[in-house]
This record gives C-alpha cells, sequence and structure tokens, in this order.
C-alpha cells in the first residue's frame, strides 16, 4: 500500500510540474516547484514523526527516516525477492543529482515553450568595408558597402525595438493598449575573455532560452539593381539569416528588396518579428500572418505615419496615406488578423461612404472565420452589423453594394450567423425615405444580419465574464497575454463587459424598427434574434450612464410592448454620474466609457420617434445622447484620441445630424468638440463637411 501511495503521488507531482512547465512560464514553474517541494518535506516529516520512538527524536531525524522509508517504497517493486533497503548516504548523493539533472530538463522543457530570444551580436559584423564595383559615387551616396551595413545595423536596432504587435482598439480612431507580442532582445555572449568562457561553461550546465541568431548582409550595389536605368529603383536588396547559435543550423534566409537604408530595416524587423511571432507558442495567432513580414511592415509603417494634427483634414490625410498602405497587404490571403482589424477601423473612421463600412464589414467577417476567438474583432463585427441594420442607412451603388455583401453572407454562412449565403436583387432596393438614387437594404435581410449581430455580441459578453476568462488564460496559453489584464484589473473587463450589454439593447431597438418597416412587408422570413443576455444589468448601466428610463425595459420586451414605445420627457440624470467600478452585483454605477458611448448611441436610435413626438420628448431624448458622450469624452481611460472623428461620422447618429436645426445642442456639443480636438477648427482649408449636413443620405 506504501508503495502504491508514494507512485501515485510522484506520478502526480510529475505530471503537475510538467503541465505548468508546459502551460506557464520559467517564474511560475519555480514557484510552484517551491510550493511542492515545501509540501512534500512537511508530508516526508509527518510521515518519519509517526515511525520515530526514543527521547531524542526530533525534526531531522523524523525527515530522514520518513525520507529513506519513501525511497524503499518507491524502490520497492526493483528488490527482486529481496529487502529494499535505505539508500544510504552515497544513495542519497545520486538521488540528489538526479532530481537536479530531472529539474534542469524540466526547466529546459519550459523554456522550449517560451518565446526565443533574439541575439543581435552579430548584427554589425561581417561586412568588408570596400567601394562598390562599377557605380558612380553619386548613386549610392559616397558610402561603402560596409558603411551602408553598418547604417543598416543601427536602424534596425531602432525598428526592433519598435515592432510590437498591440491590442487593437475598441472603438474605431482609439488609440491601441496593451501588448500582445514583442521581439525580446539579447545582445549574446561575445566576450572572449575568461568572464565569457565562465558564461558560457554554466550556460552549458543550466538552461537557456532558446535563441535566435540574426545576420544581415547588404547586397553590393552593382549587383542590386541597375542604377542608370532607374534612378528610383530598389537600390538596397539586404540578404537576412536566421540561424540557430548553439547549433549553426540556418532556419531562415530571405533576400529583401527596398528603396533605401530605412525601408530595409522596417522590412527586415517586420520579417523576424514574423519568425519570432510564429516561433513563439504565447503569440496569438492573429498577430502574424504573410511569411515574408509584409504585413507586419505595412503595420509599422502606418504607426510611423503622424502628422501635426492642426485640423482635421491633416488627419483625413494621414488616413488616407494609412489605409493605401494597408489596402496592399491585405491583398495577401495570409495577412495577419491585427493588419486586417486595423484597416478596417480606418475604414469606419474615414467613412466617407457606404463603400467604406461595407469594406470594413467584410474584414471584420473573414477575422471572424478564420480567427474565432479573436473576440475584438467579434465585438465589431457585432456592432458593424448593426450599422448596416439601420433603417435609415443608405447605399448608393447598387453594383458595388451587391458584390460586397455576396462575400459577407458567404462568410457569415460558413461561419453559422446567417441562413442566406448571398444577396437576392431584391435585398437591395430604392430607398422609400430617400432621393430616386439612394438605396436601401430589405427588412428580412436587416432582421438577419441584427441576428448575426446579437449572437456576436451575446458571444463577446459571455467570455468577458470571470468564470470564461480564468478558464480562457488556463486553456490557450497563447491568449494568456489578451486575458491576464481582464484578470488583474477589475475595472478594464467590466468597462468591455457593461459595452457588450448594452450593445445588445441597442440591436433590441434597432430590431423593433426593422419589426414596424415590416408590419405590411412579406419578405420578413429572418427568425428573431436571441433575447438580450441579462437584460437587467444592461438596463441598469443604461441608467446608470443616461439615467433611468422605462422605455428601454420595454423594448426588450418586444412581445410584449407595442413599438414604437410611449417616449417620456423625464429628464433626470444619473444618480451617480461619476465613472465608477461595479464592485457589488446590484450597484447602479458603471466605469465602462464603451458602454456610455452604446448608450448615446442607443438613444440616438430613438431619435427619429422623438422627432414625431414633439420638442419636449426630443429634448428629452437629446439631453441623455449628451449626457452620455460627455461621459465618453471625459473619461480619463476612453482610448478615443479625438472624440470629434468618430462621432462627426458615425452612422448612428446621421438621424441627429440630418436635422441640426432640431438638435441644435448635439451640433453644438460636435462643433465643440471639434474645436477641442484640433487648434485650427473652422479655419480648415479642406473642411469636412458640416456635422448637421446630410452626407450621403445617411450613409457616413
Amino acid at each position: 500500500m506504501e508503495t502504491l501511495v508514494a507512485w501515485v503521488i510522484f506520478v502526480v507531482v510529475a505530471v503537475l510540474l510538467g503541465v505548468v512547465g508546459y502551460h506557464f512560464g520559467l517564474r511560475t514553474l519555480r514557484a510552484v516547484t517551491a510550493v511542492i517541494a515545501l509540501a512534500l518535506a512537511l508530508v516526508v516529516t509527518g510521515y518519519g514523526l509517526r515511525h520515530t520512538t526514543g527521547a531524542t527524536a526530533n525534526f531531522e531525524t523524523a525527515f530522514a527516516l520518513g525520507a529513506d522509508k519513501v525511497a524503499s517504497a518507491l524502490f520497492h517493486p526493483l528488490r527482486l525477492g529481496y529487502r529494499v533497503p535505505g539508500p544510504g548516504q552515497a544513495g542519497w548523493i545520486v538521488i540528489a543529482a538526479l532530481l537536479v539533472l530531472g529539474y534542469r530538463e524540466l526547466e529546459a522543457w519550459s523554456l522550449h515553450w517560451q518565446a526565443p530570444q533574439l541575439d543581435t551580436s552579430k548584427l554589425a559584423e561581417g561586412q568588408p568595408d570596400i567601394k562598390p564595383y562599377g557605380v558612380a559615387v553619386q548613386l549610392v551616396d559616397g558610402l561603402t558597402d560596409g558603411q551602408r551595413h553598418q547604417q543598416l545595423a543601427a536602424a534596425l536596432r531602432f525598428r526592433l525595438a519598435a515592432m510590437e504587435v498591440r491590442a487593437p482598439a475598441i472603438l474605431p480612431g482609439g488609440s491601441r493598449s496593451g501588448g500582445l507580442a514583442t521581439i525580446a532582445e539579447s545582445s549574446g555572449v561575445s566576450g572572449a575573455g575568461l568572464a565569457g568562457a565562465i558564461i558560457r561553461f554554466f550556460g552549458l550546465l543550466w538552461p537557456n532560452p532558446r535563441q535566435v541568431q540574426l545576420r544581415v548582409w547588404v547586397e553590393p550595389v552593382s549587383t542590386a539593381s541597375d542604377p542608370a536605368a532607374s534612378p528610383t529603383a530598389a537600390l538596397t536588396r539586404v540578404t537576412i539569416e536566421l540561424e540557430n547559435p548553439r547549433t549553426g543550423q540556418s532556419m531562415a534566409t530571405q533576400t529583401l528588396p527596398a528603396a533605401d537604408i530605412d525601408e530595409a530595416a522596417s522590412r527586415v524587423a517586420a520579417y523576424v518579428a514574423r519568425a519570432i511571432f510564429a516561433a513563439d507558442p504565447t503569440t496569438p495567432p492573429w498577430c502574424y500572418g504573410a511569411p515574408d513580414g509584409d504585413d507586419l511592415w505595412a503595420l509599422l509603417r502606418v504607426r510611423q505615419e503622424r502628422v501635426s494634427a492642426e485640423f482635421p483634414s491633416d488627419v483625413r490625410r494621414a488616413r488616407s496615406a494609412q489605409i493605401e498602405i494597408l489596402e496592399r497587404a491585405v491583398g495577401n490571403s495570409q495577412c495577419a488578423g491585427v493588419v486586417k482589424y486595423e484597416l478596417a477601423q480606418l475604414y469606419s473612421v474615414r467613412g466617407q461612404n457606404s463603400a467604406d463600412h461595407l469594406a470594413a464589414l467584410r474584414l471584420h467577417a473573414v477575422n471572424r472565420e478564420r480567427y474565432p476567438r479573436f473576440y475584438r474583432g467579434r465585438y465589431r463585427l457585432g456592432m458593424s452589423l448593426e450599422m448596416m441594420a439601420n433603417p435609415h442607412f443608405k447605399f448608393t451603388d447598387r453594383t458595388t453594394t451587391k458584390r460586397e455583401l455576396d462575400q459577407i453572407l458567404r462568410v457569415l454562412s460558413r461561419c453559422g450567423l446567417t441562413v442566406r449565403y448571398q444577396c437576392a436583387e431584391s435585398d437591395i432596393r430604392p430607398a422609400a425615405d430617400g432621393t430616386p438614387e439612394e438605396l436601401e437594404l430589405s427588412t428580412a435581410l436587416r432582421l438577419e444580419l441584427l441576428g448575426a449581430a446579437e449572437r456576436e455580441l451575446r458571444g463577446v459578453q459571455h467570455q468577458l465574464t470571470l468564470r470564461r476568462v480564468l478558464g480562457a488564460a488556463l486553456v490557450h496559453r497563447d491568449e494568456r497575454a489578451i486575458w491576464q489584464p481582464y484578470i488583474t484589473r477589475l475595472r478594464l473587463r467590466q468597462s468591455f463587459h457593461d459595452g457588450a450589454c448594452v450593445a445588445q439593447l441597442l440591436v433590441a431597438v434597432r430590431h423593433r424598427q426593422n419589426e414596424t418597416s415590416s408590419a405590411a412587408s412579406p419578405d420578413t422570413g429572418a427568425p428573431p434574434p436571441p433575447e438580450p443576455r441579462h437584460p437587467r444589468l444592461a438596463i441598469r448601466v443604461a441608467a446608470a450612464i443616461a439615467g433611468p428610463d422605462e422605455r428601454i425595459g420595454l423594448v426588450v420586451r418586444r412581445r410584449r410592448a407595442q413599438w414604437p414605445v410611449p417616449l417620456t420627457t423625464d429628464t433626470r440624470g444619473p444618480r451617480d454620474p461619476s465613472d465608477r467600478v461595479r464592485r457589488l452585483p446590484l450597484l447602479r454605477r458603471t466605469a465602462s466609457w464603451q458602454a456610455a458611448y452604446n448608450t448615446a448611441c442607443l438613444y440616438a436610435a430613438l431619435a427619429a420617434e422623438s422627432l414625431a413626438a414633439g420638442d419636449e420628448a426630443r429634448r428629452a431624448c437629446e439631453d441623455r445622447i449628451l449626457v452620455s458622450l460627455r461621459r465618453v469624452v471625459d473619461n480619463s481611460h476612453s482610448e478615443l484620441g479625438r472624440p470629434y472623428d468618430l462621432i462627426s461620422k458615425d452612422p448612428d447618429f446621421s438621424t441627429l445630424r440630418a436635422a441640426p436645426h432640431k438638435f441644435t445642442r448635439f451640433t453644438e456639443f460636435v462643433k465643440h468638440q471639434g474645436r477641442l480636438d484640433y487648434p485650427g477648427f473652422g479655419a480648415d482649408p479642406d473642411p469636412d463637411p458640416e456635422p448637421g449636413a446630410d452626407i450621403g443620405a445617411a450613409a457616413v
């Protein structure tokens, strides 16, 4: 019996340490090992005390006796008919040595599943300092090949440090926060003296993280291109070699063309980053894509595309340049998911026409199919679907609209979100309340898109519960960098969770609006979307932001209430107007700026009914919109660097922009925010249309 118990404990501890070494880092493994060692020492000592007799018994002798008995029990299956004695002093030395070697292999196992380090110690070596043969000096800036190599190495060190993939923003136009994947650099052991020899010796005895050594070679200009034929041709070609410094085996080799040394450094950094991220089991799969790193290079260039934002037109032109850069990278089918997400956000915040929003929706749908656990992308997919289902959203080009919708529906049907896989001709029809050139979607298609949006938002909200976050952090090691902030920071998780809750209320309002418009229409065959998950929580969050409103509860109970709901003139504000974390379940408070923005969109969706209800109801609805938007702007944790860019073009506020003479305070709020965000607002040489103008019939 003692033998069985000893072997069961041995196997359980070995499996536990192996699992910890695979799923967690070296620091966690050492902490767990120390705790297990202490627990086993206490158990062995207690076991020895039960078998110790005499007045001289103490913890030392008890531990020694217990250890001898445990060792005898472990070696009992090997007795071969003989009694197994205690190991003795020599035996314990051997056992201790075996335990140390076993723990060394355990740490080596753990380091094998961690991110490799980049060894840049050989980066500036190996290039001869000679003049390029047969090329005029003025064509290569008078630099030798060795000098160009040194210039590349210096620029590359800065680019490698800047090559970081961060968590994308939740709303278009927002700033990124939270690192997902970075390149861990190591200078290597390049010393030739006694210190370097000692370090290398102990490195053989104790495991070190995996390393990837980087070498670069600048091809001579005479073999890179023909500068006489085209002075603007790519004059720089860089050969990259990644090798294992322990074995000297080459891991990857690539030659990249570039226009100059600066571009070459960016391309090399992106290629190296892609190789490191692909070999890192802690990097999410949507952080890397194209084998040559062209998508990460485009992302790095986009981050460097910054202007002095004095006028809105300056930022608009910079965003257009960013879109052009990312569009070339997204053409690759293997493009990283974060790059597609970034381009979709830029399309949404630019919002020049309906084609921009359709392109953004298509990119989010592609990400949903390829990366179903990319929950920020799924959240944006749900919000984009809600936007398309807005009865006031208009289209102008039938051919482009049908082509984009066909692609979107095919992807959504493969994901199981929609029944139909293509758009029928009758799904795009002339707008009932617009000009003859304007088009709108059929009610049946809008209802089906809303059903997909509700399912996606429910999935995001369900994933953001503490139980699911903890489970994802334990099971999915490549997502641990994503979920760890949601575990340690209640504000972060609660903000995103509350935003998804209120977003479902917004989808419910859109559904009721489309149900009303389909009362006499025979083309509604789509099933209704599921009820909002935890509607009481969503109603409390909306009430904490904009004040209590009985209409919101009526919207959720769609089968027991009529639409439009009776509008109220109650302008009572929230009980607690400050942004505070909800630490108890039933508190009426929230710190979510995402929920505040969705609440503003929720009351903007009700603005159409308020126009027909009278001035008091319209003012009450406008009050709630402004209260919600001020909470977004004033929240210190908001990702929106320039709220004007999003608020002035968001299609959810199209009803307010289309009637500036009725929603005068909203129009003034948008103009005031523009003056805060841009010093030269109002004197812009290339201004945006007025916030109240009906651009593209509510398409922007």
